[in-house]
């Protein structure tokens, strides 16, 4: 009698303890009406399919899916929970096939659903940890079976398709050519979603595809509103399935340059004759996952709980405000469609090109040091993004494995790459040189403290050559037709366009017929808000990739020349008898590896092309203007707002960069030395009045838009070389003649310079040259008096030196830095007398 009271009582807590498991799991889930979302019976995941990609080892790929049975809350609640193995099979070839290891996967408590009838449907979702997987190369595929073991009693619920050994119903569901490599998340807006169709080097894309050089690579993509749904595939089967033209451009195009960066391929390696088979089958696979949405912002992309980290601002004042959780709007959609949906794949790391609707809508670009704005929500994604993919761990293990503590499936550090926008990306506003920096979160350059194991590409060189031309050519009617491509005066045919035309027939025929000539073979989607040329961001992407994620050798720059330090200077010119001020801008030695700093050749008659620019007028540095009230500045650099009159833009004045201080052209020189190969120098000669702030490629074009001609791709004045990659525009307050950079970025690349070097230099830029001449006289006098035994130094120096020629520079003025020019003294230095 006690042994039967005791199971009796046993059965009965029993009953509880699964109705309890099971209400909770209904109470918490949201009961959906009508069809579905997941099918009855086994089936793996919406994000998982046949030819798709798992991350190889170290990490553990996790794979997941759904069970779906036709039950009732109170009748599953009498009944054993079912079960699910996961069993990975491995393919040598097409005769030799076996099991590698089985894994009892994780179920989770069920939701509740109803199908069309109003059946109650129970969901249970499942995850399965796979074992470490080294990477699938010679042909080497997989196959992934699940297997859900089902209790008696629940074999009316679905279609069984068998028995397991104790004579249960029994589900499963297969993957198959699974293969193991390295998987990558590209996300953002119309950008990153761009399809290929619409870019100028697709067609080298598809001969490389055709050739086989990407063989070792699977995409995939989420439906969205510029791209169709992609279903895991090789990128032959997309060709032939008329659906690889649209998948994302900057995606596939950061494939090709991690791909070419890994194996050391050039450019016009594209075919099988230059991608040996050898080659082509040792690469280790790369799968490509698409979410991109056009027109979406940061915060559609980020959890509630992210966004509330970070404070908007009032849009009238400027100042901090922040809002409650219920007064604030719910990004919800996209976050729920294209995030969560893909936290279970473990994946290598993420790639995101996003933030042109943030500047459209005004978004506040703020600074992650004070928690507000575009800067802030950028560090929260990155974030966020990898603490939901790598908590992705569980607690399920392999039948045979005696360890049961939980695995990390994605890195906590996985890489993290990140787009800049180019200049269309600012939608007609002015900021687009803050928006740049808050992408970094106010740093200035990827990594930094806040963004640990990130990278970043800078766009604003790779603008749409004709962008300066689509709205007088395209949007003014210039440009025949479809239907009338064969005119040879469109502006008179064409019937589209505004009525009168821009130009007359023949000046429309001339002024456009390279324009129309160039857009009728690769069309624009949507205007030049949408550049053609995404080849180059994407291989620079590959190669931030390829350093961060995969430790290749850092002689090649991971990004462009970055501001370290700034000193304003006087120097001499000997033989001209000239006193010039200059500013000496150094950049960070370390990011630029083996490259060293050039000034590519620019039109000097142009200042503005120099895209370098000093301020003269403190009252007018903002960072950031209120959209809805100009004379309130509501970005000072330190998150302060504050009244301002007139356009910020009119202080600032374009300055020349002197064209021999390119490390390439000094090192030809008499004082030629490594120290010069990350420094360049540009000529304040013209400036009137204090420099109060400096700063580079902030906004506009590097070239000149009005001249009616295409603007080269890469002609922005400052680059690494031979990389090729643009400097990372920067904005810096300049104090007592040296660069202070804005908090959390640093620039102290100089010392406090004398004060006689500030006095002389103030002269310089306020009062004229004639009385910077007497002033320097009156120097050298005393000089010569005081240092006489220097002079004698120096001239017996000179029976040896090699004679000083008409480009030879002596400073007036310099900074106390044995670093500088060797011509350079501390306080007031003599001129060259020879």
């Amino acid at each position: 009698m006690a042994r039967s009271g005791v199971a009796v009582a046993c059965g009965i807590m029993r009953f509880i303890f699964l109705y309890v498991m099971l209400w909770w799991g209904l109470t918490t889930t949201t009961v959906v009406m009508g069809e579905p979302s997941n099918p009855l019976g086994l089936h793996f995941a919406e994000t998982h399919g046949h030819d798709m990609v798992l991350q190889r080892a170290p990490a553990r790929a996790v794979v997941s899916g759904h069970l779906t049975l036709r039950y009732s809350m109170e009748a599953a609640a009498q009944l054993n929970l079912p079960t699910v193995q996961v069993s990975l099979w491995r393919h040598e070839s097409a005769t030799s096939t076996y099991e590698l290891e089985t894994i009892q996967a994780h179920v989770g408590f069920p939701g509740q659903a109803y199908d069309s009838k109003q059946r109650s449907l129970l969901v249970w979702s499942f995850q399965a940890l796979m074992p470490p997987m080294p990477p699938s190369t010679n042909g080497h595929h997989y196959t992934v079976m699940a297997r859900a073991h089902l209790p008696l009693g629940m074999d009316d619920a679905s279609d069984p398709t068998g028995q397991d050994d104790d004579h249960n119903p029994l589900l499963h569901e297969n993957l198959y050519e699974v293969i193991f490599g390295d998987v990558w998340y590209c996300s953002g807006q119309s950008n990153m979603a761009l399809p290929l169709q619409y870019t100028k080097a697709r067609n080298s894309s598809l001969e490389a595809v055709l050739a086989g050089t990407y063989d070792h690579v699977r995409i995939h993509s989420l439906q969205t509103n510029m791209n169709p749904f992609q279903k895991w595939a090789p990128p032959k089967d997309a060709v032939e399935q008329e659906s690889f033209m649209k998948f994302s451009s900057t995606c596939w195009y950061f494939m090709e340059g991690l791909t070419h960066e890994l194996y050391n391929m050039t450019r016009n390696n594209i075919n099988d004759n230059d991608v040996p088979l050898v080659l082509r089958q040792s690469m280790v696979p790369i799968g490509l996952i698409h979410t991109a949405w056009g027109g979406s912002k940061i915060e559609d992309w980020l959890d509630d709980d992210s966004i509330q980290k970070c404070n908007p601002a009032n849009q009238e004042d400027g100042s901090l405000l922040l809002l409650s959780r219920s007064e604030r709007p719910l990004y919800a959609q996209r976050y729920q469609d294209a995030v969560i949906p893909y936290k279970d794949l473990t994946i290598k790391g993420w790639i995101w090109y996003q933030g042109e609707n943030n500047m459209e809508n005004n978004t506040v670009l703020g600074n992650s040091l004070y928690h507000s704005g575009y800067s802030c929500l950028m560090v929260q994604l990155i974030q966020s993004w990898r603490s939901l993919w790598s908590s992705t761990s569980s607690s399920t293990r392999s039948i045979t494995d005696d360890d049961p503590s939980p695995m990390m499936a994605t890195d906590p550090l996985a890489p993290f790459g990140v787009v800049a926008l180019p200049t269309s990306g600012s939608v007609g506003t002015l900021e687009i040189g803050t928006m740049r920096v808050a992408q970094t979160g106010g740093f200035g350059v990827l990594p930094n403290p806040s963004m640990p194991h990130t990278f970043l590409v800078q766009a604003y060189d790779q603008d749409d050559p004709m962008r300066s031309l689509y709205g007088d050519c395209w949007t003014g009617g210039c440009c025949p037709s479809p239907t009338s491509t064969s005119s040879s005066t469109p502006a008179c045919n064409d019937a589209t366009g505004p009525k009168p035309k821009t130009f007359p027939c023949e000046e429309c025929a001339n002024r456009c017929s390279a324009f129309c000539a160039d857009v009728a073979a690769t069309s624009f989607n949507m205007g030049p808000i949408h550049p053609r040329t995404k080849q180059t961001l994407g291989w620079r992407l590959g190669l931030g990739a390829a350093q961060t994620g995969h430790g290749v050798s850092l002689e090649k720059p991971r990004t462009g020349p970055t501001l370290a330090g700034c000193m304003l200077k006087v120097k001499y010119r000997s033989t001209r008898n000239k006193v010039m001020p200059l500013v000496t801008i150094r950049f960070n030695e370390a990011l630029l590896g083996q490259d060293v700093v050039e000034v590519q050749a620019y039109n000097q008659t142009n200042r503005r092309l120099s895209k370098l620019e000093v301020l003269v007028d403190s009252t007018k540095f903002c960072l950031q203007k209120s959209p809805v009230n100009n004379n309130i500045c509501i970005d000072d650099g330190y998150g302060n707002s504050f009244e301002m009159s007139g356009d910020s833009n009119q202080g600032w004045v374009p300055v020349n960069i002197v064209p021999e201080s390119g490390p390439l052209n000094v090192q030809r020189r008499r004082r030629s030395g490594p120290k010069y190969h990350h420094e360049i120098t540009a000529d304040l000669s013209g400036v009137q009045g204090s420099i109060s702030a400096i700063r580079y490629a902030w906004q506009g074009d590097c070239c000149d838009a009005t001249n009616g001609e295409p603007c080269p791709l890469g002609s922005c004045p400052i680059i690494s070389y031979p990389s090729g990659l643009p400097a990372n525009p920067f904005v810096a307050k300049i104090t007592k003649g040296k660069c202070e950079c804005l908090p959390p970025q640093e620039c102290n690349a100089f010392p406090v310079p004398t004060t006689e070097s500030q006095i002389l230099l103030d002269t310089v830029l306020n009062q004229g040259y004639y009385w910077t001449y007497v002033s320097v006289l009156c120097s050298l006098i005393l000089a010569l008096l005081a240092l006489s035994w220097i002079l004698l130094g120096k001239q017996n120096s000179k029976e040896t030196s090699p004679a000083t020629t008409d480009d030879d520079w002596v400073a007036v003025t310099a900074p106390t830095n044995n670093d500088d020019d060797d011509d350079d003294r501390q306080g007031i230095a003599l001129p060259d007398i020879t």
